[in-house]
């Protein structure tokens, strides 16, 4: 993925989603787990930040609504 392109929050839960799979598979090597957790965390830090930004602005949405 490019490094400049911003990540999708579906782009991010799906490889969340593949990290996953790789870490149940009997055959994962322990080696990379660490790397594992931390794309993991950067990808739900992802996360979040698309979560709470689409929470701000629905706020701000039904706010104008409300008015």
């Amino acid at each position: 993925m490019e490094e400049n392109k911003e990540m999708t929050y579906t782009e991010a839960v799906t490889e969340l989603e593949q990290i996953v799979q790789k870490m149940q598979d009997p055959q994962c090597s322990i080696d990379n787990l660490s790397d594992y957790t931390k794309r993991s965390k950067e990808l739900l830090d992802i996360c979040r930040n698309k979560l709470t930004a689409a929470d701000e602005q629905l706020k701000q949405i039904l706010a104008t609504i409300q008015q």
